[in-house]
């Protein structure tokens, strides 16, 4: 009978607790929080042009060689999504700065993985497979 009490008095306590708030769960106050935007998740709009501005960046560089070997191109993941994977593949020749280009993709990235994390952002988290052959057509690499 003691037992029966002491575990109703024990379950009545644990239950009448509250969860404890700390900053990482409480609501962000209003200025804080980013105005929707479709188009580009949450990001406020610095946030998002300098996203931008990285993706424009690295499109340029990957583009700058004209595509005459497909056997000189290599892809690369551009964007986490918010359950890991990349969000796209481009490719990039092995003719251009390629030490360069990998630092931006992996800023974009680290990037993607902050703004994913700071705003809590979700995704599909379909598994966007690497490209497996890329071809040469006018000039631009394609893949199939």
């Amino acid at each position: 009978m003691k037992n029966l009490i002491l575990l109703s008095s024990f379950s009545i306590f644990l239950f009448s607790c509250k969860p404890v708030n700390n900053v990482e769960n409480l609501p962000k106050p209003l200025p804080e929080r980013p105005k929707e935007n479709s188009k580009n998740g949450n990001l406020t709009p610095k946030e998002s042009q300098e996203m931008e501005n990285l993706k424009a960046e690295i499109t340029t560089l990957a583009n700058s060689e004209k595509c005459t070997n497909p056997a000189d191109w290599k892809t690369i993941g551009l964007g986490v999504k918010s359950c890991g994977g990349p969000i796209s593949y481009i490719a990039y020749s092995n003719k251009i700065d390629v030490k360069t280009l990998l630092e931006k993709v992996d800023l974009y990235n680290q990037k993607s993985i902050e703004y994913n994390k700071k705003y809590n952002l979700v995704s599909d988290c379909m598994l966007v497979m690497q490209p497996e052959n890329i071809v040469c057509e006018n000039g631009k690499p394609v893949f199939k």
